[in-house]
């Protein structure tokens, strides 16, 4: 597809001001190529960002994994996957492209851009997770350093809020709220199993109501095996969504 003087401006001034060199500017283009201008202009849909979006969201899943493992030691399995899905979520990813400027960068057919496409949370979401597929490409064998490099000297501080944003619900609370309001029992944390070394022990937890598990939840401390055994349980109540 053919690059005006004015589009390679703007891109060259977007990868000037987040530290990006793109040899292949068809590429970085076609990161912010919607399906709808493809689609009107009878272009294949390989030239719209799907393809990219398809390898970014990989390499988006993978750098926040590497990140969160490395950093929040003390998380199970099932806290880093809660983390990874709070931070790779529609949502976030969205501000994430507002933040970038995504709004002015995104080419939409002329049907989606009278409906506002250019601020839609899954349009700008997925074409943040196209440009790190493109970052991924473009650098070769340092794809994936750059596409990390860009992600986390941009949204690093959003990375490390996660802990919080995980607090805002108390899962434990939650459960003992509803259950008072139930019948005002209480529900009840057994610890079933302890695995490896005393200084580094993993315990299972199950959280029974009216004699039933209705969760279950694993971390390195009973407190945090509790959370996550409640954290279940809300979760299969529907009291909360992912």
């Amino acid at each position: 597809m053919p690059i005006s003087n004015e589009r390679i401006k703007q891109l060259s001034e977007f990868q000037e001001k987040y530290d990006l060199e793109f040899n292949d500017i068809e590429l970085l283009n076609q990161a912010f190529i919607h399906s709808s201008y493809t689609n009107e202009n009878n272009l294949d849909v390989s030239q719209s960002y799907e393809k990219l979006e398809f390898y970014g969201d990989a390499v988006l899943k993978l750098a926040v994994s590497d990140f969160l493992y490395n950093h929040y030691t003390d998380f199970s399995e099932g806290e880093l996957t809660k983390a990874r899905a709070e931070i790779v979520s529609d949502r976030n990813i969205f501000e994430y492209a507002k933040i970038l400027g995504f709004s002015d960068l995104i080419i939409l057919g002329k049907n989606e851009r009278k409906q506002k496409g250019y601020i839609k949370e899954s349009i700008l979401a997925c074409a943040f997770e196209a440009l790190l597929g493109a970052i991924f490409i473009e650098y070769k064998e340092e794809g994936y350093k750059k596409a990390k490099e860009f992600l986390y000297s941009n949204f690093i501080d959003d990375i490390l809020s996660i802990d919080k944003k995980m607090e805002k619900v108390n899962p434990k609370a939650l459960l003992q709220e509803y259950t008072q309001g139930l019948n005002k029992k209480l529900p009840e944390y057994i610890i079933t199993k302890e695995i490896g070394a005393a200084h580094n022990k993993t315990f299972f937890v199950d959280v029974i109501y009216e004699n039933k598990v209705i969760g279950q939840g694993s971390a390195l401390s009973i407190k945090k095996a509790e959370k996550e055994a409640a954290y279940d349980a809300v979760k299969k109540l529907n009291l909360i969504k992912d």
